[in-house]
């Protein structure tokens, strides 16, 4: 960018803001794309905040509860409260809520809606990714449900979780219920039977898939194979191309084969139970970093979001945006 548009874009930007006390979600963007292009400036897009390692649940695929009873497994009000205040200040747009399971998180008086309405106030837009054992209700722009397959093969991952599940999801009013399935050596050949029954749920807007991540923690076996993964991302791409609203875009999804994409991990902020809060990948201080077996979609879309690359803006728009 030449200097002379560089700093008349500056000036429209802040012009901008001046007229809005509240920022409409254009301004909001426009004002990070502007950040990124700042030398030197690194915003995080979004952060991973991980309240607590505690649940109700014991998934096969999940290393977070073997931790719940280690030191500082689960945060404090004042600890959530200043770890947000930290995000805000770094410039992160989009805080995604995870755990362990966060709809357990209490703190004397305080709930998980108590964090949600704060965050809500301060970002972009706020999210959760919860197990589904609890009533989906919560002060959030986008409520992901974790279903890891159809009923047998999600009860043998899940704790046998997916009636309660079920229930919950047909008894939910939020305004955005998304199901998260990752995909793993069990489950994969799940995925059109899954969609099937998730166009049974009339409050759910759609799907988004992942690829399972081995931590080493024993959960190895799950892993996909090469070949398997490649299967199962032809799998993905034929639902969506039946017109299933899998809202993974397809390039990112082919480039999920072999990793073949530009990772931007600065625009990740993770924030752990200990008030820990650090930029990079989501695997840091959690595990073995891996590149060659990443399966973090959300990740790819984010990254290509940055690159301009349009199936990703458009994943963007209607998960985050859209009404």
């Amino acid at each position: 960018m030449q200097p002379k548009t560089f700093y008349r874009f500056a000036k429209i930007i802040f012009v901008l803001r001046g007229f809005m006390a509240r920022r409409h979600w254009s301004i909001d963007l426009l004002d990070f794309i502007f950040k990124r292009r700042i030398p030197g400036c690194r915003v995080p897009l979004l952060a991973s905040v991980k309240l607590t390692y505690r649940c109700n649940l014991r998934c096969l695929g999940c290393p977070f509860h073997l931790r719940s009873n280690g030191k500082r497994a689960h945060m404090s009000y004042e600890t959530a409260i200043a770890s947000l205040d930290t995000l805000k200040r770094m410039g992160t747009r989009i805080v995604i809520f995870e755990g362990g399971e966060p709809f357990l998180w209490k703190d004397g008086r305080y709930s998980f809606s108590d964090i949600a309405a704060y965050a809500r106030e301060r970002f972009f837009r706020v999210g959760v990714t919860t197990n589904g054992s609890f009533p989906l209700e919560a002060p959030v722009d986008v409520l992901w449900v974790s279903v890891d397959g159809l009923p047998e093969t999600h009860d043998r991952l899940r704790s046998n979780s997916f009636a309660s599940i079920a229930a919950n999801l047909r008894a939910t009013t939020h305004p955005k219920v998304l199901v998260h399935f990752t995909m793993n050596r069990e489950n994969w050949r799940d995925i059109n039977g899954l969609a099937e029954m998730v166009r049974s749920f009339d409050r759910v807007r759609g799907m988004t898939v992942q690829f399972f991540y081995p931590y080493n923690q024993g959960e190895e076996p799950l892993a996909l194979s090469p070949d398997e993964r490649r299967d199962a991302v032809a799998e993905a791409l034929r639902l969506k191309g039946r017109g299933f609203p899998l809202l993974n875009s397809a390039s990112r999804l082919r480039a999920m084969i072999d990793n073949t994409w530009k990772c931007h991990e600065d625009i990740l902020a993770n924030v752990d139970p200990d008030g820990t809060c650090e930029t990079g990948c989501y695997v840091k201080n959690r595990g073995t970093v891996n590149c060659a077996a990443c399966g973090f979609t959300p990740v790819a879309e984010a990254s290509g979001a940055i690159d301009f690359i349009p199936g990703s803006l458009m994943a963007g728009w209607k998960i985050f945006v859209s009404p």
